[in-house]
């Protein structure tokens, strides 16, 4: 996964600052872009870019959440150039990589219903704003806490905080009448009392 690189001291300076993160890099890449080549891709950019200023990087104090805001700023990046792109909104955002490691209900009903209640969700997903959408990711999906996340997006805790309070409401005024759960709280859960 780490790029072809030509002087080796170089690269033995890289890969020991990077590869311990690699594996993390690649599920966040893959919770985002939904497909493995993709996430790869995603991941193998990064890396060609950071080895650019790999000796900026050995001066980086946390580098995990570093790594972490940079490829989110990639995949921002590269989300914003496929939209200004001619065709870009037949790109696919296949967020139903999400849902991939569900459980299989047991019962052909219970099969349809998790069916349906993917599509829904995920139709809302598609419908929130990119930085929306990466706040749910990373927060409800990942389950990354509020602090790790305020350090890696680079953000004031309260100001996070508000951002997902607005991504959930968001989240929730789309699926409207079309909530299929029981509880208005069960798909977009409040900040836990722990992480405030």
């Amino acid at each position: 996964m780490l790029p072809v690189m030509e002087n080796d001291n170089r690269r033995v300076e890289f890969e020991a600052l990077v590869r311990p993160h690699l594996d993390g890099l690649y599920r966040l890449a893959y919770r985002f872009t939904g497909g493995r080549e993709d996430a790869e891709d995603l991941v193998q950019e990064l890396m060609v870019r950071l080895y650019r200023r790999h000796r900026d990087l050995a001066q980086v104090d946390a580098l995990q959440p570093w790594l972490l805001r940079a490829l989110h700023n990639l995949f921002v990046d590269q989300w914003r150039h496929r939209r200004r792109t001619p065709f870009g909104h037949l790109y696919p955002e296949p967020w139903e990589a999400l849902f991939e490691n569900e459980a299989a209900p047991g019962t052909p009903e219970q099969a349809a219903q998790a069916a349906g209640l993917r599509r829904q969700v995920l139709g809302a997903l598609y419908s929130l704003g990119q930085e929306h959408r990466a706040l749910l990711v990373l927060h409800d999906i990942e389950g990354r806490g509020l602090p790790e996340l305020a350090e890696t997006l680079n953000l004031p805790l309260g100001t996070l905080k508000s951002r997902l309070f607005r991504a959930r409401r968001k989240l929730r005024t789309v699926l409207g009448d079309r909530n299929p759960l029981t509880g208005p709280d069960v798909v977009t859960s409040e900040v836990s009392q722990n992480e405030l």
